[in-house]
């Protein structure tokens, strides 16, 4: 059983033993606790993997962690006989940095996993901006968009543009615009866009030193430096980053002892003038219990939002992901994903997969048709109720009304044009009856909501321009304005 199981792992490579643990354990807790550890056949012909611990990681901590799903993990690929030894680290030198984790793919899953260390100097000699990708395409036709670079393509338009140039001036002037803090729900892009300014900080300044972390990584590593004595190390992996990006802030709310520390980093860091990005799901000043000390540091800084996907940016994902997968999808279709689809890139490409699935099994072609049955529960998930208050709110910000404006009793068009639409829009994305919506703006008759409805749905028909914050607008351009603003409440 010996000797056949030592063949076999003879003949497997050790990045199989590696993805196999990876596969049990998650690529985030793998990262952090096996991203620089050594992997190698057990010594003098014996059956199984010598792991050596990484700096700054107790190889003890790390059996009585995972000692069941790494043996399961090697005896799957191995055989039942194979062992595994757990060793020290190998080298007294400095801890490697923190893993930069990207998404795991299928064309990744088979490599080994890199640290920051290991990506100083860009994988493609190519030049990119962030590997991003302008949504500058008129709204008809589906956007261009390139295979991805670095981090992948990331779609730009209104909703991100602003975050997209702080990130690409953090990239190209690190330390000018520090910290930087990108904030936005899930599923925007915050990550991709950290990933993206890493990439390209390193394509722009050969040799710089990179470290992105999640806000839990960075948490359990530091538990884990304070429990063994490893402080100095962890302080070495962190400080010594040209460009530190942590995703996911919100996660130390709570962590009084990680606060300070992160506290410490930031303050070390500026000293030096060192670039610092941070990803969060809110406003900073929703973030209340992250302690005045911290958040006075980050406001130091610069804050951009990330909008749920607009329009263009939603049509420019899906045609992205159609494009890297070779699919055969119509413009009617990318424009109903596009349209229905509207919280998140998740959710666009959640859609595509079920498209795809679908064309598949029936061994039938894409078609709106088969779009439209097969997205159905999707797109009744994705819809949300809408109150009077989220319509008001959303036609007076987008033109630059001031709030009550559509109550008033005026009758000129600056007034009763947005009134209209607002009319419009409560029929079209709210439960409310003709009386309520009438009430609710200025005391109005149900019969004047209906003339509002017909009024706005002829001007569609004829493309007739309208006024709307004390300028000429497109009446489907206007709607759709509206309704990008209703999606980001």
């Amino acid at each position: 059983m010996g000797r056949a199981a030592a063949a076999a792992c003879a003949r497997t490579s050790i990045d199989d033993v590696r993805d196999a643990v990876r596969e049990r354990i998650g690529e985030e807790r793998f990262a952090v606790w096996f991203g620089d550890a050594s992997w190698a056949p057990a010594a003098n012909g014996q059956a199984g993997i010598m792991i050596h611990a990484g700096v700054g990681v107790t190889h003890e901590w790390l059996k009585r962690t995972f000692r069941a799903d790494v043996e399961a993990a090697v005896q799957g690929v191995c055989g039942s006989g194979a062992r595994i030894t757990w060793e020290p680290a190998t080298t007294e030198a400095v801890p490697a940095p923190l893993t930069v984790l990207a998404p795991a793919s299928k064309s990744s899953r088979r490599r080994p996993h890199r640290s920051a260390a290991a990506l100083t100097a860009p994988p493609n000699p190519e030049p990119s901006r962030l590997g991003c990708e302008s949504a500058a395409t008129p709204s008809h036709a589906s956007p261009r968009v390139s295979p991805a670079r670095g981090p992948g393509a990331f779609i730009v338009g209104p909703c991100n543009r602003m975050a997209y140039a702080a990130v690409e001036i953090a990239a190209s002037r690190p330390g000018e615009m520090s910290p930087l803090v990108i904030h936005g729900p899930s599923g925007v892009g915050k990550t991709h866009l950290l990933q993206a300014a890493c990439h390209r900080g390193r394509e722009l300044h050969p040799g710089m030193h990179t470290v992105l972390v999640s806000a839990e990584q960075f948490t359990t590593s530091f538990i884990q430096a304070l429990r063994g004595g490893g402080l100095p190390g962890f302080h070495r992996s962190i400080r010594s980053a040209d460009m530190l990006a942590i995703d996911d802030v919100q996660f130390f709310v709570g962590k009084r002892a990680t606060i300070q520390e992160l506290q410490q980093t930031i303050d070390a860091l500026q000293r030096q003038g060192k670039q610092i990005l941070v990803g969060c799901d809110r406003d900073l000043d929703a973030l209340g219990d992250l302690g005045n000390d911290l958040l006075s540091r980050l406001r130091g800084g610069m804050t951009a939002r990330l909008l749920p996907p607009d329009y263009d940016v939603r049509r420019g994902i899906v045609a992205g992901l159609i494009q890297a997968r070779g699919l055969q999808m119509p413009d009617d279709v990318v424009h109903h994903v596009a349209v229905n689809m509207t919280r998140h890139a998740r959710e666009l490409a959640g859609a595509v997969n079920r498209l795809e699935a679908t064309s598949h099994m029936l061994g039938m072609p894409i078609t709106l048709e088969l779009a439209q049955e097969a997205l159905a529960d999707l797109v009744r998930s994705s819809s949300r109720c809408l109150r009077l208050a989220d319509i008001d709110r959303a036609v007076c910000g987008t033109f630059g009304l001031e709030a009550g404006g559509l109550q008033s009793s005026r009758r000129l068009r600056a007034v009763s044009h947005p009134r209209m639409l607002a009319m419009y829009l409560a029929r079209k994305h709210t439960r409310a009856a003709l009386v309520e919506i009438g009430s609710y703006f200025g005391g109005r008759s149900h019969s004047t909501v209906v003339a509002a409805q017909k009024a706005v749905s002829s001007w569609l028909a004829t493309a007739t321009p309208i006024v709307l914050g004390g300028a000429a607008w497109d009446v489907a351009e206007a709607i759709r304005r509206v309704e990008d603003t209703l999606r980001a409440v």
